[in-house]
């Protein structure tokens, strides 16, 4: 099975992006990781370029 090539961060009920992280003991909350984190830096350094584009010039916040 072939991997879809992912051009934004998807949504948490992609099983193939998102790993569901369990605490011991923590029944009522869930937290989704990304499996490959290195695609999910590239995704989410592209998503902040957009939302810094559409900003107007004095709004622009730093990249950290």
């Amino acid at each position: 099975m072939s991997q879809p090539t992912y051009t934004a961060i998807p949504d948490t009920s992609d099983n193939n992006y998102w790993a569901i992280k369990c605490e011991p003991g923590d029944v009522r909350s869930t937290t989704f990781v990304p499996r490959d984190k290195e695609l999910h830096q590239q995704l989410k350094s592209k998503a902040w370029a957009v939302i810094q584009a559409s900003l107007r010039k004095n709004n622009r916040k730093v990249s950290y």
